[in-house]
């Protein structure tokens, strides 16, 4: 078994083919998955060499594309928020502020 492709995950890639492990894989549009699916499996049938190698670097690639699809994990969405929050300008009130909270101060 391999382990799962998405960043700092640590679960397994279940099956001979598996890319992602099955939460991930959920995670990712069906169109995705399919895809890199077929391609693992035509990588693994290939008997060139070098046409394995180039299959080998496309499914890299494609592996790394599909990556940056998947959903943040919550603790990246909040220190997401927190960088956004920091770059406010301080005359800036905050999202959900009213005008008149702004006056008082």
């Amino acid at each position: 078994m391999t382990k799962c492709a998405a960043p700092a995950c640590r679960n397994d890639a279940p099956g001979r083919h598996g890319i992602f492990c099955v939460d991930h894989y959920f995670q990712l549009p069906k169109v995705y998955t399919g895809l890199l699916t077929r391609m693992k499996i035509e990588c693994s049938r290939c008997a060139d060499a070098d046409a394995k190698k180039h299959l080998d670097e496309q499914l890299a690639a494609y592996i790394n594309v599909v990556i940056s699809k998947l959903p943040h994990p919550p603790e990246a969405r909040s220190s997401q928020a927190a960088l956004d929050s920091a770059r406010r300008s301080p005359t800036e009130p905050a999202a959900g502020a009213s005008q008149s909270q702004g006056r008082l101060l």
